[in-house]
């Protein structure tokens, strides 16, 4: 349940921040999405780049945040998923990538893009402050 002292979890569904999240981990998509909507944000959850493609022209807005794994299935990226959200919606949409690689590439790869980086396992607090930061954008 909410936490009735915090001010978004009061805020009516319709003016949530809305964030995606993208991983191929259903626990990991599944868990994410229990503590943002709990934290007061809407959620739209996918296991793959193709599952979020598809749900991108239902939107009735901009997402506020993307939160994508690094590695997802096909081949495909967070980089990928971040990309085609920002071309698809034409704004600088903040992120954050979750990996377990911790390689300098990843690194720079992040920050090229504008994005930040938790590494996995990731804590609950310092996701927090990086959804809060991020949101209040």
């Amino acid at each position: 349940m909410a936490d009735p002292t915090d001010s978004q979890a009061t805020k009516p569904e319709s003016v949530r921040p809305l964030i995606l999240v993208v991983d191929d981990d259903r626990s990991i998509v599944e868990g994410l999405a229990i503590l943002l909507d709990g934290w007061g944000y809407e959620v739209v959850k996918a296991l793959s780049a193709a599952a979020l493609e598809a749900q991108l022209g239902g939107l009735d807005r901009a997402p506020n945040l993307i939160i994508a794994d690094h590695y997802l299935p096909a081949g495909r990226t967070g980089r990928e998923v971040v990309e085609r959200v920002r071309a698809e919606t034409g704004q600088q949409i903040p992120a954050i990538i979750l990996t377990g690689d911790s390689t300098p590439e990843r690194r720079d790869e992040a920050e090229l893009l504008g994005c930040q980086l938790l590494l996995k396992p990731v804590q609950v607090g310092p996701l927090r402050e990086a959804v809060e930061a991020l949101c209040s954008r």
